[in-house]
This record gives structure tokens, sequence and C-alpha cells, in this order.
């Protein structure tokens, strides 16, 4: 083995699934993505929570369709596009459940130890959903954990 090979093998290799909201690039870990939808319709559902934008119907299930504006308390007047409806379909805890994303990114591969910690400056409900940052030379990407993105969702994917 030389030595180009040692390192590859020693040096794990992160990937992610990107998107953007309000012009600001996220990524998910491409373990939790089931599918990538670039446009989807959904309906309201009424009395459910102001980031839960309602269900929609993929592949004969049923989804309950997330708006991560407002669950990340990121301002959707900023969104690149209001009328496009991305959906990024994520499991969690054995339920399917859709992601609402202004845009649909690029696919990330980098080594692990490019993520660095996430400062802790964001809003309550929201500090756990960021669980790392990677810079990259003109741009930087917030890394977000699924399951904390939906925990405090519970009720509403059951």
């Amino acid at each position: 083995m030389n030595h180009s090979q040692v390192t590859q093998t020693q040096a794990e290799i992160s990937r992610w699934v990107g998107f953007e909201l309000a012009s600001q690039a996220f990524a998910l870990r491409i373990g939790c993505v089931r599918e990538v939808v670039p446009s989807a319709s959904f309906e309201p559902v009424p009395g459910a929570p102001p980031f839960v934008l309602g269900v929609s119907a993929l592949r004969g299930r049923i989804l309950p369709v997330i708006d991560l504006h407002g669950r990340l308390q990121i301002d959707s007047a900023m969104a690149i596009n209001k009328a496009s409806n991305c959906l990024i379909v994520v499991d969690v805890a054995g339920e399917s459940l859709a992601l609402r994303v202004d845009r649909i990114g690029q696919l990330y591969a980098f080594e692990a130890g490019r993520i660095k910690t996430a400062p802790s400056v964001s809003a309550p409900g929201t500090d756990d959903a960021v669980s790392g940052m990677v810079v990259f030379d003109d741009s930087m990407l917030s890394l977000l954990d699924v399951n904390a993105l939906v925990d405090p969702i519970g009720p509403v994917i059951q």
C-alpha cells in the first residue's frame, strides 16, 4: 500500500445533500435523505403549527411538509423563489416527511475533519439543528441534524 492509499483510508469522507434557504447554503447527511423532489404540491392542514405547510402525496404516501424557513426561524421574505416547492424527503425514526426548501443544491463530499463546531447563537428551539459548519474559500455550509430538526415536531409526524 502506498502513501496516498493510506491517507485515503484514514480520512473519513462525509457525504451531504445541499440546498438553499434565503440564499444560505445548508446540507443534510445523505444517509437520511430518501429522495429529492424539485417540484411538488401540498394541501394545508387546519390547526397545524405555522412551520407545517400541510401534506403532500408522493409515490402513494401522504407525507407532512415542513417549511424549514419557519422551523429554523429564517425570514421567508428572502426566499429565492417563493412559488417553488422543492422538497427533500427524509427518514426520521422510521417515518418519512418532506422538508420544503428554496432550491436543491449540490452533493457534497469532504473529509469529516473539515467540519467545525457551530457557534451557539441561534434562537431557542433551533440551537441543536445546526450540527456543524464547513468553510470553503468563498462560502460557508451549515450542516443540519435532521433528528434535531424534527424532534420538536413529534406529534405532527405520528
